[in-house]
């Protein structure tokens, strides 16, 4: 029997709310484990102003230690070394510091949601042996417990970027802001809010989300703290239980940057920038409009890889490099989201590495099984397309890594000129 309560609106309104109530008392909007609880220790930025970077991260390093339940002392150096915030400094023999004892450049990089600093310590290498000051932070919320992004909220995430900009500026002469996935819309955000900065470092920026249901999770919140199924959390170097709250922030903070490009705000900035056509958790296509419409830098980079790289979907100002992602000699199908800060030899993520990314087969053992144990099958995004066609392990390594370095450096030699 159908029972009509409301105006279609409504009705569809009442019907989503019905829904996730349902899906709460089915599977469990309780309390649950210890690590899906706020820990009470990491939803708003702890750091103070002035505080000297050393003692930012031991204080981040006791907060974890009381935070995370899964540290042991099997693993407890693994899990910090991934989660902590860090500093890489070039060697000043090399690099010498200027007349006023600081380095000629530096680059802040930050995290993307639900990620660590583990996802930014390839590219922060590369940068210090390029004779930058490499720091990373740790947004609110992450590096401790899944729960922790229950009540976040994203002005936290932009106090702690706020944070790392002041302090480096005392300590280098130009500031180059980098990150990953919202990682990068935070850097976006500190520019289009007047922050004084060389240049932008974007790798599949969240400029926009591709779901569009992420809308809703303000009015969700109340109903259903995760989004999909409550995971094991294997991986050490970033969360796997998804948070609403989460995916709400970031809708408010993609939100904020629209709200600034529309009152007449640019990107006035050189930007590198690196994205994925194929990527199934950010809009490319809204980042790409971003950077043609809103930037005013003709020393931008933009690399872009797709699966068919043809010249009409390669349209934006600077220069654009449209890259292929089918490789079928490496069973790649794409390159996903999570791929494109990770080089592939990467102990953790690269294609030889210990974690092997099966989320999206939820209760599904057996397809699980596969993902995780055999090395034949084809990897890439994780795409309602190749999951038809496929039984797939999400690619989480770039595998034209060493090329996308070779570009930043040639874009940070052309910025410097």
């Amino acid at each position: 029997m159908k029972i009509e309560i409301c105006a279609a609106s409504g009705c569809a309104r009442a019907i989503i709310m019905i829904t996730f109530v349902v899906g709460c008392l089915l599977s469990g909007c309780a309390a649950g484990p210890p690590r899906l609880q706020p820990s009470g220790l990491n939803t708003v930025f702890a750091g103070k102003d002035g505080m000297p970077f050393a003692d930012y991260i031991k204080q981040t390093r006791a907060m974890m230690l009381r935070a995370r339940v899964d540290i042991n002392d099997g693993n407890r150096e693994m899990v910090l070394n991934a989660n902590l915030p860090f500093e890489l400094a070039p060697d000043t023999n090399l690099f010498p510091l200027g007349k006023d004892g600081k380095h000629r450049r530096g680059a802040l990089l930050v995290h993307g949601l639900s990620d660590s600093p583990y996802m930014l310590q390839p590219l922060a290498r590369h940068l210090r042996n390029r004779g930058f000051l490499v720091r990373t932070i740790l947004l609110p919320g992450h590096g401790t417990a899944p729960g922790d992004l229950l009540e976040v909220h994203w002005q936290e995430w932009r106090r702690a970027v706020q944070y790392g900009i002041d302090g480096m500026k005392g300590e280098v002469e130009e500031l180059y802001l980098g990150g990953f996935s919202t990682g990068a819309a935070l850097g976006v955000l500190s520019v289009l809010s007047g922050e004084d900065i060389k240049g932008l470092i974007l790798i599949s920026p969240a400029l926009g989300v591709k779901d569009r249901r992420v809308a809703l999770a303000g009015a969700l919140r109340s109903v259903r703290d995760w989004v999909g199924d409550i995971r094991d959390d294997v991986d050490y170097a970033k969360y796997e239980t998804f948070a609403v709250n989460a995916a709400y922030q970031i809708y408010l903070l993609t939100g904020e940057i629209d709200r600034l490009l529309a009152a007449g705000k640019r990107i006035e900035v050189p930007v590198f920038a690196a994205l994925s056509a194929e990527d199934v958790t950010v809009d490319a296509g809204r980042a790409q409009e971003v950077f043609r419409r809103y930037t005013t830098s003709e020393h931008n980079v933009v690399i872009l890889y797709a699966r068919d790289p043809r010249p009409e979907i390669c349209a934006g100002s600077g220069t654009i490099y449209c890259e292929g992602s089918y490789l079928p000699e490496l069973r790649i199908l794409d390159f996903s989201h999570v791929a494109l800060p990770m080089p592939c030899d990467d102990p953790h993520y690269g294609l030889r590495g210990g974690y092997k990314s099966c989320l999206h087969y939820g209760a599904d053992r057996e397809k699980r099984g596969i993902c995780r144990n055999d090395d034949t099958i084809w990897q890439g995004e994780i795409s309602d397309a190749n999951l038809q066609s496929f039984t797939l392990r999400r690619l989480t390594c770039n595998p034209k890594f060493p090329g996308m370095r070779e570009r930043l450096d040639q874009f940070i030699r052309n910025v410097a000129r």
